[in-house]
């Protein structure tokens, strides 16, 4: 039913502002608890979206109707507090690293890796955006990984930008890569409260690089695990990962597709 409704509202207002207004009373109607949409028109005449969550407001230039559920999946056992250090990995346009930055405050940190040069730049564009928003989002331009190389990733400026899964080899650049061990080592990184991932099928590398950062600073995780590698969704092999460590971890599915895994202390199973 909804995806006949959207196909009738596509047919009838092809473009044009009037359209956007149309599904935003669409999803408003559909929207999850605490969140509401508007739209809103910057001084060059651009609309862009704001989405509030909760008491917090984001202004972006790409509608949330289907991200904004994830505010609180990815919340779905700890949840981001002031003062936080936490990576969000897979940025892709910032959103959740905005969310973050506001919810763990001036004196928290957020680093965004983001490989893909065309979502970095999207992730700037939305910071712009939001005024008054905490100068603590630090973009890492670097590719998780097990080993510190180049590699091969396929650069589509999308939500579908992979290391693990190239389509298309005229997309396909060299990517620095590194591992979370040796970031944090690098850094100096004494404390690490909270991982998101959602890395397009390379989570399980990005896991073996991040063995000493779990054993001394016992991060709280959330990844999405829903990304098939091998023919096998990849949460069978995130399990076996925490689970070889001793770590405690839960997987749980949200919307029909949504899987997230999620490790740390505040896990009950």
């Amino acid at each position: 039913m909804k995806k006949q409704l959207k196909k009738i509202i596509s047919m009838l207002f092809p473009k044009g502002n009037f359209k956007e207004k149309i599904k935003l009373f669409y999803y408003s109607v559909n929207t999850p608890k605490q969140t509401s949409y508007e739209l809103i028109r910057e001084k060059e005449k651009k609309t862009v979206y704001k989405t509030t969550f909760q008491d917090l407001s984001l202004i972006t230039n790409e509608a949330l109707y289907f991200v904004a559920p994830d505010f609180n999946y990815y919340q779905h056992f700890y949840q981001v507090k002031s003062k936080d250090i936490i990576i969000d990995a897979g940025a892709n346009c910032g959103h959740l690293s905005i969310l973050f930055s506001k919810l763990t405050g001036e004196n928290g940190i957020v680093y965004a890796f983001e490989p893909d040069t065309f979502n970095v730049a999207r992730i700037n564009n939305n910071l712009k955006l939001n005024k008054g928003l905490p100068e603590n989002i630090k973009i890492e331009n670097l590719l998780l990984w097990n080993e510190n190389r180049l590699v091969d990733f396929y650069e589509a400026g999308t939500v579908g930008s992979s290391a693990v899964w190239i389509p298309d080899n005229d997309k396909c650049v060299k990517k620095q890569a590194i591992r979370i061990d040796d970031w944090v080592l690098n850094n100096d990184i004494k404390k690490l409260d909270f991982v998101k991932m959602d890395i397009e099928g390379a989570e399980i590398e990005a896991l073996e690089g991040c063995v000493k950062t779990i054993e001394n600073l016992s991060p709280n995780f959330a990844i999405a695990s829903y990304h098939i590698v091998n023919g096998a969704p990849t949460y069978i092999k995130v399990e076996a990962f925490f689970k070889k460590m001793k770590y405690p971890y839960k997987t749980v599915r949200f919307r029909k597709n949504e899987i997230i895994t999620f490790a740390g202390a505040l896990i009950k199973n």
